[in-house]
């Protein structure tokens, strides 16, 4: 059984389907830029990014495409250093927070502690042997505590994400 529509309704159609998919489209980037769990995965390397040695450049010399490259570079650079440093201060303020709290909470701290910051780096299932917990245990604890640390970092928002 076909449907016939109006040239009208189908433009209207077609409007709301389109507004809809870039909300949409808008609402998922959104939340990727809140992602702590990637934030939290990518820590060693944003921390290595800041450890490379740049060139250096001369004041007096006309700026080359090279040369303004690497001030491009500097400036990721400098958004990295912030972003890192803003981590830091973040999972000192949930570790403080957890170490004030339950046991289970310490627990939560160290697994994302262990599992992404820390040196050397160590997997769920050396944290189950050492907590004497299940791996399950130890994945719904680093659940958890990136919901927690998502609030801490982003707010509001984390809160929204978790919601839709």
């Amino acid at each position: 059984m076909a449907l016939d529509l109006s040239d009208e309704t189908i433009s209207k159609l077609v409007d709301q389907l389109i507004s809809k998919g870039s909300d949409f489209a808008k609402t998922e980037s959104e939340k990727q830029l809140r992602n702590t769990k990637d934030l939290l995965k990518n820590y060693r390397l944003l921390e290595n990014h800041l450890d490379v040695d740049l060139p250096r450049l001369e004041d007096e010399t006309p700026l080359s495409k090279y040369e303004l490259s690497l001030y491009s570079l500097l400036g990721y650079r400098a958004r990295s250093k912030e972003m890192i440093q803003f981590i830091n201060q973040i999972v000192e303020r949930y570790r403080k927070i957890c170490s004030e709290g339950t046991p289970e909470q310490m627990r939560r701290f160290n697994v994302i502690y262990d599992v992404y910051i820390g040196h050397p780096k160590q997997n769920r299932y050396e944290l189950a042997r050492r907590y004497n917990v299940d791996e399950k245990t130890i994945r719904r604890d680093e659940r958890i505590a990136i919901h927690e640390i998502s609030v801490m970092l982003f707010g509001i928002d984390a809160i929204n994400d978790m919601s839709k």
